[in-house]
């Protein structure tokens, strides 16, 4: 699945992604949606998702999950470092 991933103006910790050439101006937003999701702007455009290809800091299952399911996802993106040291210092 191709996607177009837009980036909250207000918080950039919040993202929506909708399939690749979707108009998000045309979406059926819940009336309770994040105020800072009303304020977007395009981060990365035709994103392809493929979960037997890890991209760092998104599940990609639960955007193809909410995208299927209601045309859209909403979600944040991380990622998680440990270092460990081995042997002895």
């Amino acid at each position: 699945m191709k996607i177009d991933v837009y980036i909250s103006t207000n918080n950039d910790d919040k993202y929506l992604s909708v399939a690749a050439d979707a108009d998000v101006n045309q979406l059926d937003l819940p009336d309770d949606i994040d105020p800072d999701l009303l304020s977007l702007t395009p981060f990365k455009t035709s994103l392809e998702l493929d979960p037997n290809n890890p991209i760092v800091g998104i599940n990609q299952e639960d955007i193809i999950k909410q995208i299927t399911k209601k045309g859209y996802a909403i979600h944040g993106s991380s990622m998680n470092v440990a270092i460990n040291l081995a042997g002895k210092l």
